[in-house]
């Protein structure tokens, strides 16, 4: 069961789906800095924003982003400074964004399909009780 299975799992449907929707505008700011910081050659601040995102490769199961996020909270710079570990990088962290944004929505597609499912339940259940 990966780590947004379990989240579903735990939380229930529309907890979950709460909770990705917070989390989604957070993840892409913290992509945004680390990136600026790369690009900048800021290797402190790079840093400081793979450790914050580190969570987020845990969330994903992505042990590849995982391994580029400690690369860079380690400054090894003759690795992270090359464009091509940007590109992966970047395209890493795109990839598990999609992964959470197909997440969050079929979680709230479930979320709302449950809604529907329990308001009909009340309404069927009403009507037994009045023909009872």
């Amino acid at each position: 069961m990966s780590e947004l299975e379990t989240i579903i799992a735990t939380l229930g449907v529309e907890r979950s789906a709460n909770l990705f929707h917070s989390i989604l505008p957070l993840i892409n700011a913290r992509r945004y800095e680390l990136l600026e910081c790369l690009y900048n050659q800021d290797w402190d601040g790079a840093a400081q924003h793979a450790h914050k995102l580190l969570a987020t490769g845990h969330l994903l199961g992505s042990q590849h982003l995982l391994e580029q996020l400690m690369l860079i909270e380690k400054h090894d710079t003759s690795t992270i400074r090359e464009l091509n570990f940007i590109n992966q990088l970047t395209a890493e962290i795109d990839s598990g964004l999609k992964q959470l944004t197909d997440t969050v929505n079929q979680t709230s597609a479930r979320s709302k399909k449950s809604g529907r499912e329990l308001e009909e339940l009340k309404r069927i259940g009403w009507r037994f009780t009045l023909s009872a």
